[in-house]
């Protein structure tokens, strides 16, 4: 046998030891690493309800969320207030505008800007009460609701 079998074969031997290393320590070990991070990943999911938790109970969300649900109440109410005003208004000018077909083209650009306020406060009553019923629904934020609002706002 010359330089070069020897060689040859001292190749094949090493290329079958480092391969019989891997199989015996190169894929326990791949599969040791998955089942860790199969593990670390299960464990994660645990923890996130831990963090929702927390996240939840934090005093400045606590407090965010209270003064939230109290400001959206009186801003409800308050919006109430402003939308029997805008009809009042409404019908104050209606009455002393005299019937309609004498109305001036002033009287009618009038007539319809107050209709459009009235539209206007409607339609930002209806998101302050979407808004608040939306957020009452749901469970990290109706718990901090005081007993005097209400579950639901009409």
């Amino acid at each position: 046998m010359n330089e070069r079998d020897q060689f040859k074969s001292d190749l094949d031997e090493t290329r079958w030891a480092f391969g019989m290393i891997l199989i015996k320590w190169g894929i326990p070990l791949i599969v040791l690493c998955l089942i860790l991070s199969g593990i670390g990943w299960v464990l994660g999911i645990f923890g996130q309800g831990a963090k929702v938790i927390e996240k939840t109970m934090d005093a400045d969300n606590m407090i965010y969320n209270y003064e939230w649900f109290k400001q959206c109440h009186e801003d409800v109410q308050a919006t109430d207030v402003k939308i029997k005003n805008a009809e009042a208004k409404i019908k104050s000018f209606e009455e002393s505008a005299g019937l309609r077909k004498d109305w001036t083209f002033e009287d009618k650009n009038e007539h319809s800007r107050l209709n459009s306020v009235l539209l206007g406060l409607q339609n930002y009553r209806e998101d302050l009460v979407a808004k608040y019923n939306a957020r009452s629904k749901m469970a990290n934020r109706k718990i901090f609701k005081s007993g005097e609002l209400p579950e639901k706002v009409q």
